[in-house]
């Protein structure tokens, strides 16, 4: 079978959390022994990422929207329309040769082929469950507004949808009812992660980009609430908080800041627990599977866990005295620790290293491909 998958954003192990995720789907369904193309856009941005060298990604340029008023009406009636033009074409060109189009993330939805094999079109979250739309002078405010309208009109336009756990399958279920709607867990390579020793000081760890709302309200929780708690409790105890924008916060007595890191393996390595009261958000966390591929233990609220098959690894604490209690446990006794990791580890590798991960996905694949359907989709 000849899939064509399509990434908003380069597959590679070192990039965003998409792109981590993207990768590694990638791998599952050459594991499969699906012949897999993949095209991913390549935007000017000074973070954007480079694909790894992988003779099945083909990178293409994007430009961004321009300033004439043909790009702002467009970009009004085809909102997140950034991969249309030369990109959409390529698509075109590559969908006439394969069996399944595969779309991931909210951009490649414009790049669904009318008359062209069947698609599916993964969307990651729904914007709606992960911000609100703040106040309506800020810019905030018209990137929700205009991610919420390209969510409603992409989720009608295409009749397979792809969702990362059963709560975003619900939701996707009252957004589009005529759809059909699988649950296919993220997942990643597992070669990119190694076992935290877990051992020498007690230290829990946030990692996350404080420009994703629900990564912001973690992170505030987490040392306004949180971590005072603890460390009364703990006080040898020492709180790390790393990712794009943590810069801006201050280090303190039993805190310490570092900014953005080049590697969240090196990161995870150093910890002791991963510590994450997340109140807000839809779909599975990358960096809860992030630290269950490195065998470090969770704690998290049901939020975080969401997506995550029940294990001991994965703590979820249903109020703020089980959260406080779990994270002093770990800290305070290495076997516990040990124990709570190798669950982690172990659930890790059953259901979410790329093969079995992608299990539904293949099957989804079958189905359609057998079908021969072509739907009409696109604008």
């Amino acid at each position: 079978m000849k899939v064509l998958a399509v990434f908003a954003q380069p597959p590679s192990p070192q990039g965003g959390a998409a792109g981590r995720c993207a990768w590694a789907l990638l791998r599952g369904l050459e594991a499969h022994g699906l012949d897999v193309h993949a095209l991913a856009a390549q935007r000017p941005h000074p973070d954007a990422t480079e694909a790894p060298p992988d003779p099945a990604v083909e990178l293409v340029g994007v430009d961004p929207y321009g300033p004439s008023w043909t790009e702002r009406l467009r970009r009004l009636r085809m909102p997140r329309s950034e991969l249309v033009g030369l990109f959409a074409d390529r698509v075109r060109t590559e969908a006439a040769h394969a069996d399944v189009l595969h779309l991931d993330e909210l951009e490649s939805s414009w790049c669904a082929v009318p008359g062209g094999p069947p698609a599916v079109l993964h969307l990651h979250y729904l914007v709606e469950e992960d911000r609100g739309p703040g106040a309506p002078w800020q810019r905030p405010f018209w990137t929700y507004c205009e991610e919420r309208l390209a969510e409603r009109l992409a989720a009608k336009r295409q009749t397979e949808l792809i969702a990362n756990s059963p709560r975003v399958a619900d939701l996707l279920r009252k957004l589009a009812p005529r759809a059909h709607v699988t649950v296919v867990p993220l997942s990643l390579d597992p070669t990119q992660y190694r076992r935290a020793p877990l051992d020498g000081a007690p230290r829990a760890g946030l990692i996350g980009t404080l420009d994703w709302p629900p990564t912001k309200g973690a992170v505030d929780n987490l040392l306004r609430d949180v971590w005072p708690a603890v460390s009364r409790q703990v006080p040898e105890a020492r709180l790390l908080v790393a990712g794009r924008g943590t810069d801006r916060l201050a280090s303190s007595a039993t805190v310490d800041v570092i900014g953005r890191v080049g590697s969240s393996a090196d990161f995870l390595d150093q910890l002791s627990v991963l510590l994450y009261p997340v109140v807000r958000g839809s779909g599975m966390k990358v960096k809860v599977l992030e630290a269950m591929a490195s065998g470090v233990p969770v704690v998290t609220t049901k939020t975080g866990a969401e997506g995550i098959a029940a294990n001991d690894g994965v703590v979820v604490a249903e109020d703020s005295a089980a959260l406080l209690q779990a994270t002093v446990e770990i800290l305070n006794d290495p076997k516990v620790r040990r124990e709570r990791g190798n669950a982690a580890l172990a659930c890790f590798g059953d259901r979410y290293a790329p093969p079995r991960a992608t299990q539904p996905l293949v099957a989804l694949y079958e189905k359609l491909a057998a079908a021969g359907t072509r739907p009409t989709t696109g604008p």
